[in-house]
């Protein structure tokens, strides 16, 4: 075979190779709030809302049993290291919290999540506490996830209904895959 027969099949090969690569690579979005960016992996079907009950970005499921999950995703600025032992002894200050939010609205506590940290995809510590609560005929589990993004904290919330449990996977990869930029 000739040098040049080798290199078309060579270069034909790095091409398909790479067109590959570009559709099975998940798309990240860009959620730019003044100078500053967080990178997510786009979710096919699902939705961004931007400004939407306080927080600057909700990334909200399909429909699915009459609700949409939903994470939100703030970048808090805050120019500190989250201390994992003062988060992990605060559990019981959460669940005070989350006790009388509930009286407040109407809801019933059904359980606590405890408190654990992991490292995502990216390197970034992510801290984690949850809440599993019943209101109006339904259970809901609620996250919180603290990530330590270059020396700032990044914010998410997940809510989703207790039988949509196939979302968790979801914000569990988008969790797992996000980033900061511009930090």
């Amino acid at each position: 075979m000739s040098y040049i027969v080798r290199g078309r099949l060579m270069w034909r090969l790095a091409i398909c190779l790479s067109l590959f690569a570009l559709t099975t690579h998940a798309k990240n979005l860009e959620l730019q709030k003044d100078s500053r960016s967080i990178f997510i992996q786009e979710k096919e079907d699902w939705v961004l809302g931007k400004d939407l009950f306080g927080m600057p970005f909700i990334y909200f499921s399909p429909q699915v049993n009459g609700q949409r999950s939903n994470i939100s995703f703030t970048d808090t600025g805050a120019e500190f290291e989250l201390d994992a032992k003062s988060l992990s002894t605060t559990q019981d200050k959460y669940q005070a919290n989350k006790k009388l939010w509930a009286e407040k609205v109407g809801a019933t506590p059904v359980s606590f999540m405890p408190y654990e940290t992991s490292v995502n995809q990216r390197g970034h510590k992510v801290h984690k506490i949850g809440f599993i609560y019943q209101h109006e005929g339904r259970t809901y589990n609620e996250k919180s996830y603290y990530i330590e993004c270059r020396g700032k904290i990044l914010f998410s919330k997940s809510l989703r209904l207790s039988e949509n449990a196939a979302h968790d996977k979801d914000f569990s990869d988008l969790i797992s895959s996000i980033d900061c930029g511009g930090v």
